[in-house]
């Protein structure tokens, strides 16, 4: 038989010599009377040869530390791997409990996905590494491969709400950058603002005599200002590299791990004003044209943070992959993987029967014909059947009976979901919590989806989609 375990010969303890050939892949079942030899059989015979195997597999100085087993007494044994066995007592202290708690291969994989796994960004999903210099300057020689274009290197210094920004443009000028590449304000709910491109000269000098500089236009309440401080311009090529990482360097330093390269066009570096050309200009044509920005902008960061999105992830412990721990543990079913909720299956038992005939079970008592009513009622004005069978309504006439669309202060139909979550609110009192267990059930977790982890802990993987695809299908594999 392919793909089998074969056994020949098994005299271990009360066996008396059986042949046996067990398919892999698939669930055994072993029955019998007692004193028939299962434990023989599993136990002391295959767990036994498969545990000796493996053991066999490390060096002399490992096998000191490890648990040898005897060689059962068997003729002939072939295709055993690796063997886990379970006590048949019950060691389970918490409802959390799997066989890879029990058997400690949980632990082995909090381990391997701290320290293995890769990051992806929840926002643009592309993978969130710790950049350096060299990796920056590797990566953007890839991209431009022998275009050798002219590159702005920058930072962003963002102004606190403590302080000015004529006070941190002061202090950036005695670290020495004289120059802002960019100005951006957001407000408060963090909305993008209009980003101005200044290139500007900000060394406070006497200005011509009857020339003033205007006053900046005052920001509103909660807004943010962020400046891209120019670090250097240059030709990004080989030629370049000392000072290209040099120039990294000192932009992750002040820009405190976040860097951006800028590709420029060809006339914007012709046309960057010098310091004396930016005194001499007005306020109003101080920024450069649309044509003055730059055409790429790609960006860095030392930490694990997407520099595109400005999202932050903590750096990950054992202790993140484990639904046992609250760092790691999904904060809605809190590790379990399945909620009690509303079990719309119980809500509406009969599928035949129509909204008029009573479909929806709960509201068809005296206490709550009221509910009834208004479902009749709401149901005429939005033009939902009422004498149609619930099977042979459409998904938007099903979902809008049990979602409802607003709440009931709103003069709006409530939906089912409201009923319940208004009964929630009445919970202390005996017969509603009666009521409530007719129609609870155990459902999957909307937020982790049966992974039982914390959003967080999902955007770490190992591997590729191509390589779990040849393992699993992925209707038969739970996130991640």
């Amino acid at each position: 038989m392919p793909h089998s375990i074969v056994i020949r010969g098994a005299r271990q303890h009360n066996l008396q010599g059986i042949d046996l050939d067990l398919p892999t892949h698939e669930l055994i079942v072993v029955t019998g009377v007692s004193g028939s030899g299962k434990s023989s059989l599993v136990f002391d015979t295959l767990y036994a040869e498969g545990q000796r195997r493996y053991v066999e597999t490390f060096s002399p100085y490992a096998r000191q530390f490890l648990d040898r087993m005897d060689r059962p007494q068997v003729d002939r044994m072939e295709g055993v791997p690796p063997a886990i066995a379970i006590d048949q007592t019950n060691p389970v202290r918490t409802s959390r409990s799997t066989v890879g708690t029990m058997t400690e291969l949980n632990d082995h994989l909090k381990l391997l996905f701290s320290r293995a796994a890769q990051l992806y960004c929840r926002g643009c999903a592309t993978p969130v590494r710790r950049d350096t210099p060299q990796t920056i300057f590797d990566t953007v020689s890839a991209r431009v491969a022998d275009a050798q274009p002219r590159v702005v290197i920058t930072f962003p210094v963002c102004v606190p709400h403590n302080f000015s920004e004529a006070e941190v443009l002061q202090a950036l000028e005695q670290q020495g950058y004289t120059r802002v590449f960019s100005r951006t304000t957001s407000n408060a709910a963090g909305d993008s603002a209009q980003q101005v491109d200044l290139q500007q000269h900000v060394t406070e000098k006497k200005r011509p005599a009857g020339r003033s500089r205007k006053k900046p236009a005052a920001l509103h309440d909660g807004a943010r200002v962020a400046l891209e401080i120019l670090q250097d311009r240059l030709r990004w090529n080989v030629e370049n590299r000392d000072r290209i990482i040099e120039a990294l360097e000192a932009a992750m330093r002040v820009g405190r791990g976040c860097v951006s390269v800028h590709v420029t066009h060809e006339q914007d570096d012709a046309r960057t004003a010098t310091p004396s050309q930016v005194q001499d200009r007005d306020d109003a044509s101080a920024s450069p044209s649309a044509s003055q920005s730059s055409a790429v902008a790609w960006r860095f960061s030392a930490d694990l943070h997407c520099a595109d999105c400005d999202i932050h992830y903590q750096t990950p412990t054992p202790s993140l992959f484990s639904f046992n721990s609250p760092l790691g543990a999904c904060e809605t079913c809190r590790g379990f993987g399945r909620t009690i909720g509303v079990d719309f299956g119980l809500v509406v038992p009969d599928q035949n029967k129509s909204l008029r005939e009573g479909a929806v079970r709960p509201w068809q008592t005296e206490s709550y014909r009221e509910c009834q009513d208004d479902l009749q009622r709401f149901a005429r004005k939005r033009g939902v059947p009422l004498d149609t069978p619930w099977r042979e309504m459409s998904d938007a006439q099903r979902a809008w009976v049990l979602e409802g669309e607003g709440d009931w202060e709103d003069k709006c139909w409530y939906g089912v979901r409201r009923f319940f979550a208004w009964l929630e609110t009445k919970a202390y009192k005996m017969h509603i919590r009666v009521l409530l267990s007719k129609y609870r059930a155990f459902t999957l977790c909307p937020a982790c989806q049966g992974a039982r982890l914390k959003p967080d802990a999902l955007l770490w993987r190992l591997g590729s989609l191509e390589q779990a695809n040849r393992l699993l299908e992925h209707g038969q594999r739970l996130r991640p």
